[in-house]
């Protein structure tokens, strides 16, 4: 009876034609939404929830506000330093606070200062050990009246002797701590670590490596010395890095202005940088630290 209706229809010519099945098929897949998310989103609403989680003793707390956040990054390659300047707007200074971070404090009862500071800072080999950790994020929170005003004063490093990227390099406490000084810009140690150097000697072989003007660079290991801004005292300390100690064949000596030798030998002590101070790096290149 089926078949005999079928008949009737298909000579009426009433019969359906089915729908091209890959064609469907395609229509679908087209009208379906997006489900990627970008990346940068992502990782500003991690770093928002972060800090709201480590902030959750001050929920609802009137008698305790909260006078500046100080919000720390481990990144240990470039693509992820990109990625966390553009979650935190680095090029819009003042936008991750006020327009994305501030509202979703207020949202959760958190005090705020009237004029509460948020500063970040991107560190490439370990967060500091007094602040609040989670994975990759630090957080450290001022309260109301612990408040310290800091300077944050920018200085430069200028290559006297050896063949660097640049003849001088700009020390912005804004942007991040701690430089690091050392020959090629990201080299591999022996560890397997690839060592993000911000001072960069030319290494033999590199682009622009010259014979004569980087013969010093020879004596510069990959990760030889670092610089960190210490802001409460507004002073830069330069520390000997593992391949720039005797125990590794390498050395640091510190001229100083008032014609004084130092020496850094010991891994963790340091030399309070002075304007005019030169230092020399395994006996043969040479920077020159100016304040401002």
């Amino acid at each position: 009876m089926k078949n005999l209706i079928n008949k009737l229809k298909k000579s009426f010519g009433l019969t359906e034609e089915s729908p091209d099945t890959d064609q469907a098929v395609s229509s679908t897949k087209e009208e379906s939404p997006d489900s990627f998310i970008p990346a940068t989103p992502v990782k500003r609403d991690a770093i928002i929830k972060f800090i709201i989680q480590a902030l959750k003793p001050y929920v609802d707390e009137k008698s305790m506000s909260v006078a500046g956040l100080r919000f720390y990054i481990l990144c240990t390659s470039h693509e992820q330093e990109e990625a966390a300047g553009i979650a935190l707007y680095t090029d819009k200074p003042g936008m991750f606070k006020t327009e994305h971070l501030e509202r979703k404090l207020l949202n959760h009862f958190i005090q705020l200062e009237q004029d509460w500071f948020f500063e970040y800072q991107i560190v490439k080999d370990q967060l500091p050990e007094n602040c609040i950790q989670q994975g990759s994020f630090g957080l450290k929170v001022t309260r109301a009246g612990e408040h310290i005003v800091e300077k944050y004063a920018a200085a430069c490093l200028q290559v006297l002797v050896g063949q660097a990227e640049q003849f001088e390099y700009v020390l912005d406490p804004h942007t991040q701590l701690r430089f690091n000084i050392g020959r090629s810009k990201s080299p591999q140690l022996s560890s397997g670590k690839i060592q993000l150097n911000d001072i960069v000697f030319l290494a033999a072989g590199e682009p622009g490596f010259d014979e004569i003007a980087g013969r010093a660079n020879l004596h510069v290991s990959r990760n030889h010395a670092y610089i960190i801004y210490d802001p409460k005292v507004d002073k830069y300390l330069l520390y000997p890095d593992k391949g720039g100690l005797p125990d590794s064949g390498n050395k640091i000596k510190v001229h100083t202005a008032d014609d004084k030798v130092k020496w850094l030998n010991m891994y963790g002590i340091a030399h309070h940088l002075q304007e005019g101070d030169q230092i020399e790096l395994g006996g043969e290149a040479i920077l020159r630290f100016k304040k401002g």
